[in-house]
């Protein structure tokens, strides 16, 4: 285990070693650079693979290194290899022997490993927490809850793919100097009123648009679309990244990925359990829920159920919608199965994804559906150049707000804000987002 460290570990025997680190090149050699901020604080960070977690940690590293901490008190340890909860506290202990004054320890994709949650406990209340910061990445939220660690010095904070608006930085450097009059909007007004402050930028964000819905938030994908398209290798790593998890966690390859044709082939509609079982002959309903569940803790997709309007009621027995996390997910299983998804159900999703990052979201259907609703907003998406104020459905909610192409206005009497698509998904930047800035 030893060894281990130390081939992982390159900077304890020669400090610049971190500059050579794969990661650390491809990351800095980016233009515009995306930069991850690091707080020296305990932290569990979860997220689907391939989402930055390790550029992350190793981006961190040199940060340290570069303010002055010695090398040789800092810990990065892939745990792909461990089996359980004791090899996580040998790895560790065995570190701290050798260290002097204050360490880092980043353990990387520890979710895999039986029983962590016990290695982390462990580590926090023992003696040797306060001579550390701990920093721990994983791929799946099974089993992880809010109170996992309580009354423990630890935050549990999700690893997102990019939201929009940090794609847009990318694509738009000059989008990063604008300011708008409501930081966090509340109401279709506030809406309304920061997309007069953006619509100057229009072409350039639905730009911005045509690359996230190819790229999606992962930042490779992100520069490989700008370098020329996104590789084969890159679908290919997603794919495993998805799929690979779903067996490590005991399940059926070949049922995972028929549900996810069907999910394909129905993208954004209302769906029963009982309609996909016998539609894809799973079998039963319990298996469908059970594997929509794990799509939700691996970070493949949400579902999203209807909801009550009078008091804001999910109604989790009727039909439900189901969306992918990510564009670059869609593209790469659409790739697979030959299958094509209209864009204007994939931008129904990253809609969905961006809102149920900041709110509780669901959708309602009655008489009438509304696509979406985040607390008292209703927000209903027509991907198209020219949509009309009657494309909102009379629903009783306070905050409507209706998504176009290019139409901006504001309709006094109904409270309802007509918004090009990219200019309001450019303004819901959520916390997930908030390690990562655009230098």
């Amino acid at each position: 285990m030893e060894n281990l460290a130390v081939v992982q570990n390159p900077w304890w025997r020669d400090r610049d070693a971190v500059y050579l680190d794969e990661r650390v090149k491809r990351a800095l050699s980016k233009n515009p650079r995306l930069i991850y901020k690091f707080e020296p604080v305990n932290k569990v960070l979860i997220g689907p693979r391939q989402v930055g977690k390790t550029t992350y940690m190793k981006l961190a590293i040199m940060h340290l290194i570069e303010s002055g901490v010695s090398p040789r008190n800092i810990l990065y340890f892939s745990c792909d290899l461990l089996r359980d909860y004791g090899e996580i506290v040998s790895v560790v202990r065995s570190f701290l022997r050798g260290v002097q004054g204050k360490a880092y320890v980043f353990l990387d994709e520890v979710t895999f490993v039986d029983e962590w949650e016990r290695a982390v406990k462990f580590l926090l209340d023992s003696p040797l927490s306060s001579r550390m910061v701990l920093q721990v990445t994983g791929s799946t939220s099974a089993g992880l809850k809010r109170e996992s660690f309580p009354g423990r010095e630890i935050k549990i904070e999700e690893f997102l793919p990019l939201d929009f608006r940090l794609v847009s930085f990318i694509y738009v450097p000059e989008l990063r100097e604008l300011e708008l009059p409501h930081p966090v909007p509340r109401t279709s007004r506030e809406f309304y009123e920061n997309a007069l402050e953006l619509y100057p930028f229009l072409d350039e964000l639905l730009g911005a648009m045509g690359l996230y819905l190819s790229s999606g938030g992962y930042p490779r994908s992100i520069y490989e679309m700008l370098e020329g398209g996104i590789s084969s290798e890159t679908h290919e790593m997603i794919y495993n990244a998805t799929v690979l998890d779903v067996v490590k966690l005991g399940r059926s390859e070949r049922i995972a990925l028929s549900l996810i044709l069907g999910l394909l082939r129905r993208y954004g509609d209302r769906v029963s359990l009982n309609s996909l079982a016998k539609e894809l002959e799973i079998g039963s309903h319990v298996t469908v829920r059970d594997y929509l569940e794990l799509f939700e803790e691996l970070f493949i997709g949400r579902n999203y159920f209807q909801v009550r309007l009078h008091d804001m009621t999910p109604l989790f027995r009727r039909e439900r919608k189901f969306y992918f996390l990510d564009p670059l997910l869609v593209g790469t299983f659409s790739r697979l199965f030959g299958v094509t998804v209209d864009e204007s159900r994939l931008v129904k999703g990253i809609v969905g994804e961006h809102l149920s990052r900041l709110f509780p979201t669901y959708y309602f259907y009655g008489s009438k559906e509304v696509d979406f609703i985040a607390g008292d907003i209703g927000v209903e998406v027509k991907w198209r150049r020219s949509v009309s104020p009657s494309d909102f459905p009379r629903v009783a909610i306070k905050n409507k707000i209706l998504l176009s192409k290019a139409d901006l206005d504001f309709v006094e009497s109904k409270n309802l804000a007509i918004i090009p698509a990219p200019l309001f998904l450019f303004q819901l930047h959520s916390a997930s987002s908030n390690l990562a800035t655009v230098s």
